[in-house]
């Protein structure tokens, strides 16, 4: 079964406005240190240890979690708007296993009209 992730963030924004982006990943995070009560076995340490975030491409925001960080980890952080396009969050684990979520935000500028990302010379 694939694990939730959810990506929060306001999808019309005005360029140079300051966005919230919120993260929630569903995760045990599993330290390594816990045992089974009926057999002893220690369950394997099991965390989200990279989170990266990236607006257009760029990256936006980097962490590195470790086993301190609390099950269904939630995460909140800014970006500036400054051209419409892609916000993406990635979380990768102990195994290396790698969840994305993606979203678009549209940004308009004084004369409401789309900011895009596309350069060109007239």
């Amino acid at each position: 079964m694939e694990k939730l992730r959810r990506l929060k963030f306001k999808e019309l924004a005005k360029q140079g406005e300051v966005i919230q982006i919120k993260t929630l990943a569903e995760h045990n995070m599993e330290t390594g240190v816990r045992r089974d009560p009926d057999t002893g076995v220690i369950y394997p340490r099991l965390i989200i240890q990279k989170v990266t975030a990236k607006y257009n491409g760029v990256i936006v925001f980097k962490a590195n979690w470790f086993s301190g960080v609390s099950a269904n980890p939630y995460l909140a952080f800014f970006v500036t708007a400054k051209e419409s396009g892609l916000i993406e969050v990635e979380w990768k684990d102990d195994y290396a296993t790698v969840s994305y979520k993606r979203g678009y935000l549209k940004v308009l500028d004084k004369y409401n009209k789309e900011v895009l990302p596309v350069k060109y010379n007239v």
